[in-house]
């Protein structure tokens, strides 16, 4: 058997006759055995059987579209969480559309916290997976990983994930905000009848009972209209009015009594404009996530 499992090899493992307990460490050796993944059991596929044992009974796929990947791409976000979101405190499972991308080369991830408190999320492209670890990313609002190469066997390739595992983190710590913030045109569907139709049909067309597909989408409704509107031009020496493009950003605004809570808001893309000379210029360093 092969040491890596891919994401769609996730839904093809049973766990009807496995009894998980609160160990999900010593579960994983149980379930590898079980399985008998007895010689072939390394690090990278343990971990990879830890992710299918944290989603559980039925499995639920998140399905992203591509209009969201792009979306999540572009967001900026002000401040650095410093606990979880929402999202990520539960397993998790999230993939493109078949043939498409999340990011880069990457076309699935899936996350959950062991009962130790450590953070992994695995991610999956066409020649293998990624298995990044780290205990609690977002305290001290860094986004630090250790990282586990599967199929990487030259040192020196290694150099050029270090960026890529910065933008894993990035992607889905941006999209599982997305999903909690206030004005976000980000959705999960809610199970209507449609998403319950298509789940239906491909899990008949795969043989596959014990998974359930929801989408996440952009609701083309909650998306902000772009100013456009008439103005005056007036008359500044040595100015001229300059249309400017605001991306849209995630940012956390206090809240309640005392304005003691704290929640997340989506300000979507907008046009505005500003008074500029030739002279000025400014530069916008990003340093979110160094």
């Amino acid at each position: 058997m092969s040491r890596t499992i891919t994401s769609e090899g996730l839904r093809s493992l049973s766990m009807h006759s496995f009894e998980r307990t609160d160990d999900i460490r010593k579960d994983i050796l149980r379930y590898a055995k079980s399985l008998g993944y007895t010689k072939q059991k390394t690090e990278e596929l343990l971990h990879q059987l830890g992710l299918r044992l944290a989603l559980d009974d039925p499995m639920t796929v998140h399905r992203i579209t591509n209009s969201v990947c792009k979306k999540v791409s572009l967001v900026k976000i002000e401040t650095l969480p410093n606990e979880y979101p929402v999202f990520l405190k539960t397993p998790f499972l999230i993939e493109a559309k078949p043939g498409e991308y999340l990011i880069d080369d990457i076309h699935a991830i899936g996350g959950y916290i062991d009962n130790e408190g450590l953070f992994f999320y695995l991610a999956y492209n066409d020649n293998g997976c990624l298995v990044c670890h780290e205990k609690n990313p977002f305290s001290n609002n860094k986004l630090i990983a250790d990282v586990v190469f599967i199929n990487e066997d030259e040192p020196e390739q290694a150099k050029a994930y270090e960026n890529k595992k910065r933008n894993i983190l990035r992607f889905i710590t941006i999209l599982a905000l997305m999903l909690e913030a206030e004005k976000s045109p980000v959705m999960i569907d809610s199970g209507n009848k449609k998403s319950i139709k298509r789940n239906l049909k491909e899990n008949r067309k795969k043989n596959l009972a014990d998974w359930i597909e929801r989408r996440i989408y952009i609701d083309a409704n909650l998306i902000q209209s772009k100013k456009n509107t008439e103005r005056v031009v007036m008359d500044k020496e040595d100015k001229f009015l300059k249309d400017v493009a605001i991306q849209g950003f995630l940012r956390r605004q206090r809240y309640g009594t005392n304005n003691e809570l704290m929640k997340w808001i989506y300000i979507d893309d907008f046009d505005s404009s500003r008074w500029t000379n030739k002279s000025n210029k400014r530069i916008t360093v990003d340093t979110y996530f160094e």
